[in-house]
């Protein structure tokens, strides 16, 4: 029978083999990012154009050692929120009970950043949100990180060179903006009202901004068509979702878009990053946010990263601080260098 001090140095034995096969930085212990956003139902098209991209910023930090001193692998949590406000809630719920997760990314829509604010406060859990206009959420509860040109700047490129503008609006931002730009030009809007409103007036201006869901604004733009208008439509993000080309048709041929960000086809550096995407996506092209999520991404690894540095490991206060001090310029671009209004 093996002696107690046999018994021992076959342990420490043990332990010293283990340890000398473990390979320097495969176990790097793991940090979370957390990613909601729309993956089924009406806008699901919203998800699926940009999750490639968060992925592919996730994938580029790993692969160059990870992020922090020490290092931490970083991890992508997703779940979708269907663009509903009562599931952006659940969802947000789902991201806070696990404790790995330090920051979150999206909505990608005003109503559902809007409606998860509350749970992300209370659990102390930070969010980048790069696709909504409203700059009154930064002021709200918790601590939001609202990256790209807000409502106002948007509204104020809407209004170089038109003189006669109405507004058909569902009470969004973007439309409040308009209103509040307008009227600091001393050119108030000529008519306001809702898309049903739009349809009843006997006259309208020659230019038309809608700031409604996609598929109202085509549906709007079809009636408005039919009944001989032919002026000029504009509108936000939204008017460059797939499904306001699908419902308004050939009547969408002349509608101007006024978006935070540039368009993936507008830069020839974007070849390698649509590349990455797609081959992430198994084949599935990123959308008009992925630009946008990609920034996000790296906006809060940025953030992580100085958290992990100063404290010696991730937390969500550290990264809720570091979000606080970062400025939001310079983000890094996958494309080079761009204009982020146009």
């Amino acid at each position: 029978m093996p002696s107690v001090k046999s018994l021992a140095c076959w342990t420490l034995l043990l332990l010293f083999l283990l340890t000398a096969c473990r390979v320097p930085g495969a176990t790097r212990p793991v940090v979370k990012i957390g990613l909601v956003a729309p993956f089924e139902g009406r806008y699901r098209y919203v998800g699926y154009g940009l999750f490639a991209a968060v992925r592919l910023a996730l994938r580029e930090a790993n692969a160059q050692g990870g992020i922090g001193t020490p290092a931490y692998s970083v991890e992508l949590v997703a779940y979708d929120d269907g663009a509903d406000p009562a599931m952006a809630r659940q969802q947000a719920e789902k991201l806070a009970i696990d404790p790995q997760v330090v920051v979150a990314i999206g909505h990608f829509r005003e109503e559902t950043t809007r409606a998860a604010l509350t749970v992300y406060a209370r659990e102390g859990l930070p969010l980048v949100a790069p696709a909504v206009l409203d700059p009154a959420l930064e002021t709200g509860p918790g601590v939001v990180s609202r990256i790209g040109p807000d409502a106002d700047e948007l509204a104020d490129r809407i209004l170089e060179g038109v003189m006669e503008v109405g507004l058909v609006t569902d009470g969004g931002p973007l439309g409040a903006a308009l209103q509040r730009r307008a009227a600091a030009r001393g050119r108030p809007l000529r008519l306001v009202g809702t898309p049903t409103d739009a349809l009843r007036w006997p006259s309208l201006p020659p230019v038309l901004f809608c700031d409604a869901p996609p598929v109202v604004c085509g549906e709007l733009l079809v009636a408005l068509r039919a009944g001989g208008w032919n002026g000029e439509m504009v509108g936000g993000p939204d008017l460059a979702a797939d499904e306001f080309r699908a419902v308004a048709g050939e009547a969408a041929t002349g509608t101007r878009v006024v978006t935070p960000w540039p368009r993936l086809q507008a830069l020839p550096g974007c070849a390698d990053f649509v590349a990455a995407c797609t081959e992430i996506s198994l084949g599935i092209p990123p959308g008009d946010l992925a630009l946008p999520a990609y920034a996000a991404a790296q906006y809060a690894l940025r953030a992580l990263e100085q958290a992990i540095s100063q404290k010696g490991k991730p937390s969500r206060s550290g990264v809720a601080a570091a979000l606080l001090a970062l400025p939001p310029e310079p983000l890094i671009s996958p494309c080079g260098e761009w204009t982020r209004t146009h």
